[in-house]
């Protein structure tokens, strides 16, 4: 949920009117505050992604760390709440929520990194849940009450950050190393004697900056639309109520579940082929009259963003995990575009305006750059150099040898007889569904049948049972 509380600030700062109450829910490109904090996002999340991925572990940096990015964000929100009508006061507190939020994200990335994938496709799409109340509660909220209650946002997340660093410590020196196997990147981010100048894996370099580039100008598109589009569509004016990111809300946290649970594995080619038609449907519906339109066009506008926000921070940890790129770096490096976007769309948009730039031209344009962004996105994951394609060694042999006589003997079928010769090698769940391109329920069910025939209950014994078959010549 911690990372989630993070998520609602950036709601409940920029989206009602808690925090700033004569904005009655304005544009979030409303004042200085605003573009000091963007700035700072972008910047922050991309220098900083790459120099905390080279800080180690047990660095005594990481507590300081913990502790001054909720406090930057909350004392950021109290100066830009009191610096209404005082730009110097607001832009300080707009830099400094900027600096925070990015800085808490990173280290969010960090702490999550001590979950399996498996729980991380659960953990990160329901954390999304928390900005349900919000939406009921803040828009509600004014004054002290209204800062009080956004201030304790970023504190809250805080805390529980320092309590899942504190928990996931404890279980490394519970566990030592007997899930190196499936946390590649455990060394790879951290291990400063062998941290490259570019610490990604080199096969993914391009694709990751193509990745960035996609984002970004598909933000420029969301970042144009929220400088032009209304504060309030239609149906929000005429119940004072926000129904659109209400339904949003629950309708990210629903595909997000969904996405992972019932896809074969979490890439950006699958999350890019959802998301363009999302985002053109929602550009059409912004330039149609009536008060459908805006409100559909608001309700799958935020969804698309929401959707796009988790699954990009899922989508970077994933790449960590499987040792790809450091997991501050990754977070870093997509959000970043995705901040970068949102803030060159909003600039582009209040310069439309000022410009006096027809509606129909700025759609035109914008659908534009969507297409653009299928032209340069990648279509596939890069495959793996040829060095890192190990052969089988003696030692594969052997367990592959036992499987097949445990096939034998137990009638296991060739794709649960290649699924258990995966787990006696030690592999996790999502490894073994990305190697085999088959989905989390799949793979579930035949580990499930796997340990039906064999009597046992866990991968432990079925390492061992393969091993001693295997070591009986």
């Amino acid at each position: 949920m911690g990372i989630g509380l993070v998520w609602a600030w950036l709601y409940c700062s920029y989206s009602t009117s808690a925090l700033f109450s004569e904005r009655q829910g304005q544009s979030i490109n409303a004042d200085a505050s605003w573009l000091a904090s963007a700035a700072a996002v972008v910047i922050v999340f991309l220098v900083g992604g790459m120099a905390l991925s080279r800080i180690p572990r047990t660095s005594s940096l990481w507590l300081p760390l913990r502790l001054a990015a909720p406090l930057l964000m909350a004392v950021g929100t109290i100066l830009s709440y009191l610096g209404v009508g005082a730009p110097m006061l607001s832009g300080a507190g707009g830099l400094l929520t900027g600096v925070g939020y990015a800085l808490l994200s990173l280290l969010w990335a960090q702490a999550l990194m001590v979950l399996d994938i498996e729980e991380m496709e659960v953990a990160i799409p329901l954390s999304f849940i928390v900005i349900v109340p919000c939406v009921v509660v803040f828009p509600h909220l004014r004054g002290l009450s209204g800062l009080a209650a956004t201030v304790l946002l970023p504190l809250a997340s805080g805390v529980l950050l320092l309590l899942c660093a504190r928990d996931g410590e404890a279980g490394e020196r519970a566990e030592g190393s007997s899930h190196k196997g499936d946390l590649p990147c455990a060394e790879f981010c951290v291990d400063g004697n062998r941290a490259a100048r570019i610490p990604i894996e080199r096969s993914w370099r391009v694709y990751l900056l193509r990745v960035v580039l996609v984002l970004a100008v598909l933000y420029v598109s969301v970042g144009w639309l929220s400088s032009l589009a209304e504060t309030r569509d239609g149906l929000h004016e005429l119940v004072d109520f926000d129904v659109a990111m209400l339904l949003s809300s629950l309708a990210s946290v629903a595909l997000g579940v969904a996405i992972v649970f019932f896809s074969k594995k979490v890439s950006f080619s699958g999350l890019f082929r959802w998301a363009v038609p999302f985002a053109v449907v929602t550009l059409v519906l912004r330039e149609m009259p009536g008060l459908w339109p805006g409100f559909a066009a608001s309700a799958i506008g935020e969804t698309f963003d929401s959707l796009i926000q988790v699954l990009v921070y899922l989508f970077a940890l994933t790449l960590a995990k499987q040792g790809k790129v450091p997991a501050a770096l990754g977070v870093g490096l997509l959000n970043g575009a995705v901040q970068a976007g949102v803030l060159v769309g909003n600039v582009g948009g209040e310069l439309c305006v000022a410009a006096g730039v027809p509606l129909t031209t700025v759609g035109l344009l914008l659908i534009c750059l969507v297409s653009f962004a299928g032209v340069v996105a990648p279509s596939g994951e890069p495959t793996e150099d040829a060095d890192q394609l190990v052969g089988a060694n003696a030692v594969e042999r052997a367990l592959m040898e036992g499987c097949l006589r445990l096939q034998e003997r137990f009638g296991l079928s060739d794709r649960e007889t290649e699924i258990a010769f995966l787990l006696a090698q030690g592999r996790s769940r999502p490894y073994i569904r990305e190697k085999l391109f088959i989905s989390k329920n799949t793979v579930a069910t035949h580990i499930k049948h796997i340990y039906q025939k064999l009597g046992i209950h866990s991968k432990e014994e079925l390492i061992d049972l393969v091993t001693a078959v295997a070591s009986q010549g």
